[in-house]
C-alpha cells in the first residue's frame, strides 16, 4: 500500500505499474527494471495493489519500494502489507480472523 502523508495525486494503474518500474530502475539499475512485476489489482481510493513478482525478485522489488521516498516531487512511503507464495492465502489475514 502506498501512503501519501500530504494527500497529493492518486496515480491510475498505468502510473502506479511505472512507478514500481522506476523505483526498481533507481535502486537496482536496468537490471532491476527488468525484473516481471504484475499489478494483479490495484485500488485508486486506498493506493493498495496485489503484485505478482518471482520469488527470487522479491527483495529487490521490496527493497526498491522500501527505499523509495519521492513521487512527483512529494513524499510518499510504501507499507508491505502481506507476502505469500499463493494468491489465496491473500484473500484473507488470519491475524484478523474471528472465532
Amino acid at each position: 500500500r502506498r501512503e501519501l502523508p500530504d494527500g497529493g495525486a492518486r496515480p491510475s494503474v498505468a502510473q502506479f505499474k511505472q512507478l514500481v518500474v522506476s523505483a526498481l530502475r533507481e535502486l537496482h539499475g536496468e537490471v532491476g527494471a527488468a525484473l516481471p512485476v504484475d499489478v494483479l489489482t490495484y485500488e485508486e481510493k486506498t493506493l493498495s495493489a496485489i503484485l505478482r513478482v518471482v520469488s527470487s525478485g522479491l527483495v529487490k522489488l521490496w527493497s526498491a519500494l522500501t527505499l523509495l521516498g519521492f513521487y512527483q516531487n512529494r513524499r510518499c512511503a510504501f507499507r508491505v502489507l502481506q507476502i505469500s507464495p499463493f494468491l489465496l492465502a491473500l484473500a484473507g489475514n488470519s491475524r484478523e480472523l474471528v472465532l
